[in-house]
């Protein structure tokens, strides 16, 4: 991630950049929106059978961790083969795919940086790296929402990021599933991604408030089978704050763990980056342009990670 919110804002910010007449209607702006979510709500899925909820979190894994070029192509491809009436929902789809994918590279390097320096300066986190990160994205989430939008999540609760229609859930359906098989070879069927927003989108309807009690009783369940508690990581606090230490904005510097080089960037100045870097990207995308995409993601991954 970035975690939802700061995704949502993205989108939205994101979707005004766009061409006219690249979203057309509403329910094409809503699927965006939603791909703009990209593969995380598959890592949520849980009321399915085991099988295909274990399919759905290795593919959000595959999906983040290598070929992100053959993912997108195959999502971008994949929408001139269906139906004219449901064409335009999956480019849509698509399109706020890749917006997941941009901002997620570009972010991902300072919150691996945060995460391994707080884990190394603290034993007992040892073995809560991904409970670090959670945390660390909810806050610059809370944050984000303060900064951009003056709401918190009680104005703007962090299941709303996550409106669909049946028609977008079996158009992202059949997309990821056709996705899935081709570049994993991993088989989710076409009614996976549309169940795993609706876990996403209840996950946090029981997770932020007003959720009262329920958090902490879930988290002490958790912590049962499990040292540190995800669940609570997660948590989306309602927050009035202008600091926030997980963005950075004393520009302290820090290390890519990817590649060593130093920045001073914050999540702020991040988060302008992949806007500026939008249009262009958007556009190469739309057009199919192979080559180009190739060359501009050279073999980096959502994590900001290289690949080979």
């Amino acid at each position: 991630m970035p975690a939802a919110i700061t995704h949502h804002i993205f989108g939205e910010d994101a979707s005004r950049l766009l061409p006219d007449g690249l979203l057309s209607s509403e329910e094409e702006l809503l699927a965006f929106l939603l791909g703009n979510q990209g593969p995380d709500p598959l890592w949520a899925r849980f009321r399915t059978s085991p099988f295909q909820a274990r399919a759905c979190h290795a593919l959000a894994s595959a999906i983040h961790e290598s070929r992100v070029v053959e993912t997108l192509m195959s999502l971008r491809n994949a929408t001139e083969h269906m139906r004219a009436e449901d064409e335009r929902i999956a480019r849509a789809f698509s399109l706020g795919l890749s917006a997941h994918y941009l901002l997620d590279s570009i972010m991902h390097p300072l919150i691996y940086a945060q995460q391994i320096a707080l884990c190394e300066a603290d034993p007992t986190l040892a073995g809560a790296q991904a409970e670090v990160h959670a945390l660390l994205e909810s806050d610059i989430d809370v944050w984000m929402l303060w900064q951009t939008r003056q709401k918190t999540v009680l104005d703007s609760p962090t299941s709303s990021a996550f409106y669909t229609t049946e028609r977008i859930n079996h158009v992202a359906g059949a997309l990821v599933a056709q996705a899935a098989w081709e570049v994993f070879g991993i088989e989710v069927g076409g009614a996976e991604y549309g169940g795993a927003v609706g876990d996403y989108r209840l996950m946090y309807r029981l997770l932020d408030p007003p959720a009262t009690r329920l958090p902490h009783l879930l988290a002490r369940i958790e912590k049962v089978a499990r040292p540190h508690s995800r669940l609570a990581a997660q948590t989306h606090p309602a927050t009035v704050d202008d600091e926030c230490p997980a963005a950075n904005l004393v520009h302290a510097p820090w290390r890519d763990p990817d590649n060593g080089e130093l920045s001073l960037a914050s999540a702020a100045d991040l988060f302008h980056d992949a806007l500026i870097a939008w249009p262009m990207f958007s556009r190469r995308y739309a057009e199919g342009d192979h080559a180009w995409l190739t060359a501009a993601i050279n073999h980096v991954n959502y994590n900001g990670r290289t690949y080979l």
